[in-house]
This record gives structure tokens, sequence and C-alpha cells, in this order.
């Protein structure tokens, strides 16, 4: 039981080191602004699917 604790805090304590590192360090330049060219697929899920980009008011002509 112990050694499952220990090793469930050192993945634990991997992730937010690596979470940390990873947020603190500078978007290149460059970077900044990148949106995938996307024309939609059946995944509307997905973040870059367009139709999340349409506003409350507009709707989409299927």
């Amino acid at each position: 039981m112990l050694v499952a604790f220990l090793v469930f805090a050192a993945l634990a304590a991997g992730y937010g080191i690596l979470y940390y590192m990873n947020h603190k360090t500078p978007v290149p330049a460059g970077c900044e602004n990148l949106k995938a060219e996307c024309d939609g697929c059946k995944v509307t899920s997905c973040e870059m699917h367009p139709v999340h980009d349409t506003s409350k008011g507009e709707k989409e002509n299927d």
C-alpha cells in the first residue's frame, strides 16, 4: 500500500513540475496567434471546428 502511494505521489509530483515548467516557457516568436486551417468535419466538439467561430445570432446553413 505504501509503495503504491509513493508511486502515485512521484507521478503526481512529476506531472506538477512538468506542467509548471511548460507553463512558464515563453511562446516562440511568430507562434502567438496560430490557428489551424480547418473546413470542419463531423467532430463538432473539436475546438478547431468552424462552428465555434460563429456568433450566437448566426446560424449555419447545412
